[in-house]
């Protein structure tokens, strides 16, 4: 089998205003929280979409989004708006 997940873009944000205190495992660089990654967010929601991961997803996620969609998650299900606060 293939490569699966695709090696993400470099940051798009200028150095300068990245948070060097800010770590991304997806994008191994400084600038934002893994977990507020939303290139990893797409990336997690193309896997989903062609079948994978659903092993790993808690019962509760995985009746949710069979209930959203037909089987197959969609972004709107999977990615939520960026906090603003």
């Amino acid at each position: 089998m293939g490569q699966q997940v695709k090696c993400p873009q470099k940051m798009k944000a200028p150095d300068s205003f990245r948070n060097p205190g800010l770590w991304c495992d997806f994008h191994r660089d400084h600038g934002h929280k893994t977990e507020d990654c939303i290139a990893l967010k797409i990336e997690v929601n193309e896997l989903l979409k062609k079948g994978h991961l659903w092993e790993f997803l808690s019962e509760k996620a995985e009746s949710h989004l069979s209930k959203e969609t037909t089987g197959k998650p969609t972004e709107a299900a999977l990615v939520s708006p960026p906090r603003q606060d």
